[in-house]
């Protein structure tokens, strides 16, 4: 039997973010890093912040446990005992250090305005230098290949092009952290189809890598799912659009090739488009840029009569055939491609049946049954329901933490 390195690193991700997401809500709680109700909040009970940090945890051990395994694990299966060979290696490149350091930046600027909040400037000053931690390491875009031919050569700009890239992916994430479940399962997604992409190229380092980013996110996603019993918060928002513009920079570091830039855009076609599509109404507007509104893809299909649940399903599904798409590009099979969008489309299914995704939501009840908030915080217990769910009539929560929703 044969294992590979991704699957070792993408399951630990997901085990690893599993477990330690209910104790980085409860520290969150103890802390007081709560997203409270009021405002243009509508849940009605605080909510733990700071989920990042789990899916830092997790990306680092999964990445520091799976990138040394460059190669498959064997496992042969004898009459009296079981021989497994696993091709280890405790080596790490610069690049992946650079990585790993950059994230950690990130992280610390994510917790830090969960926290105690900073301004915008400040928030963007912190993305500028995680960005630029690569820098210095060689990881950056200096020479593109076109696909349709030839090679575009960035030169000194190469530098300010790669900033630009990261910083507009981290914002890209943190604008689209509007309902339970779609940043998180958006990265899930984006971060499988740079797999495939890279391991169809023979880039297995950066296989690796995502594979421990898509783990990370579907291992913290079973508690971010509306109703969300913690959320991401600046800390994960930013950290997920950190490492997929990181991991495309550094395939175009390792292959020279845009189709490693491609790739993440399209897979991360719809919070690109929000986002674009957001910064024009505000100029149009004459609104400040990092101005919040309730106008972003999500809250227009709210506003249609779609649940939660069903509008975090349909932008999974067209995440999903834009991630296709981008497979298609890099030229991967047919199969692989199929096997994705169904497997997509039976958990999509699967997910439907058992949560009622399908049903119509439920008629409000009348203001008088409604039960007075409940004090304290949501538990964090897989299977459980917090206390915003469990009173009748009482709004699902449409927000996901993030400072820009």
């Amino acid at each position: 039997m044969t294992i590979y390195p991704f699957l070792v690193a993408g399951t630990f991700g997901l085990v690893i973010a599993y477990l330690l997401t209910p104790v980085v809500g409860w520290l969150a709680t103890q802390m007081g890093v709560l997203d409270r109700p009021g405002g243009r909040h509508i849940h009605r009970v605080p909510v733990p912040r700071l989920g990042g940090l789990a899916i830092y945890l997790a990306f680092v051990a999964a990445v520091l446990v799976g990138l040394p395994v460059e190669r498959p694990i064997h496992v042969a299966f004898e009459s009296h005992r079981i021989t497994v060979i696993i091709p280890y290696l405790p080596a790490i490149d610069r690049p992946i250090v650079a990585l790993l350091l950059g994230a950690t930046v990130i992280t610390l600027v994510g917790a830090l305005d969960d926290i105690r909040g900073t301004r915008p400037l400040i928030k963007l000053a912190g993305q500028i230098v995680a960005a630029a931690v690569l820098l210095p390491f060689g990881v950056g875009m200096d020479v593109l290949t076109n696909p349709l031919g030839g090679m575009f050569f960035v030169g000194p700009l190469g530098a300010i092009v790669t900033v630009a890239w990261i910083v507009a992916l981290c914002n890209v994430m943190n604008l689209i952290d509007g309902v339970d479940g779609l940043a998180s399962g958006i990265a899930a997604i984006a971060g499988a189809t740079l797999l495939v992409a890279s391991y169809h190229r023979g880039d297995v380092g950066t296989a690796i890598l995502a594979a421990a980013l898509a783990g990370s996110a579907l291992g913290f996603i079973p508690y971010n799912f509306n109703p969300a019993r913690i959320f991401l918060g600046d800390t994960g928002s930013m950290l997920l659009g950190y490492l997929l513009g990181a991991l495309s920079v550094l395939g175009t570091y390792k292959s020279y090739t845009a189709l490693s830039l491609l790739v993440a855009l399209a897979a991360l076609g719809v919070p690109v488009t929000d986002t674009a599509f957001a910064i024009a109404r505000r100029w149009r507007n004459h609104r400040p840029i990092f101005e919040a509104d309730t106008q972003h893809l999500h809250h227009r299909l709210l506003a249609r009569g779609l649940t939660p649940r069903q509008t975090t399903a349909v932008l999974y599904l067209v995440t999903g055939i834009l991630s296709a798409g981008a497979l298609m590009v890099t030229g991967v099979g047919r199969f692989p491609i199929i096997a994705i969008l169904g497997l997509l489309l039976a958990l999509l299914a699967l997910g439907a049946r058992r949560t009622g995704l399908l049903m119509p939501p439920p008629l409000a009840a009348p203001a008088a049954s409604v039960a007075p908030d409940l004090p304290g915080s949501p538990p964090l217990v897989p299977g459980s329901v917090p206390p915003a769910a469990a009173v009748p009539g009482l709004p699902a929560r449409t927000d996901s933490g993030s400072s820009e929703r």
